[in-house]
């Protein structure tokens, strides 16, 4: 069986559901779940959903974003650059798009540290 054969194949198996577990994505495209993070920090093309109970759930759309990431990765024609610009061509997004967990994360950072400031100011004495 080709290469392109079983991208086939692992395309067809990805279109009959609409969100996979990390483990189902790791064990259907035969990645380690710390690859699995790793790519998601390095691309930010796609991100896990969390369930109620704080499991990881990936989309359709991300999986198959990721399979092609493992797909362009194995070819090794392209920088990781260059990867990043054919995926947002192919799947016709760009990556100015931060997730809004990761801007709710931030924000809330940043809150806490002018907190932590305005309380510092309040506490110095003033100089006459």
């Amino acid at each position: 069986m080709t290469r392109e054969q079983k991208a086939d194949q692992m395309r067809e198996a990805i279109s009959r559901k609409l969100v996979f577990s990390q483990e189902e994505v790791c064990r259907l495209l035969k990645i380690t779940p710390e690859t699995l993070r790793e790519w998601e920090k390095e691309f930010s093309l796609f991100f896990a959903g969390e369930t109620a109970s704080g499991k990881r759930i990936y989309r359709q759309k991300d999986v198959l974003i990721v399979l092609r990431i493992k797909e362009l990765l194995e070819e090794k024609n392209l920088t990781r650059a260059g990867i990043k610009r054919k995926i947002e061509d192919e799947f016709g997004f760009k990556t100015d798009r931060v997730p809004p967990e990761i801007l709710y994360t931030t924000l809330t950072r940043v809150k806490e540290e002018l907190q932590e400031i305005l309380r510092a100011l309040e506490k110095k004495p003033e100089k006459s």
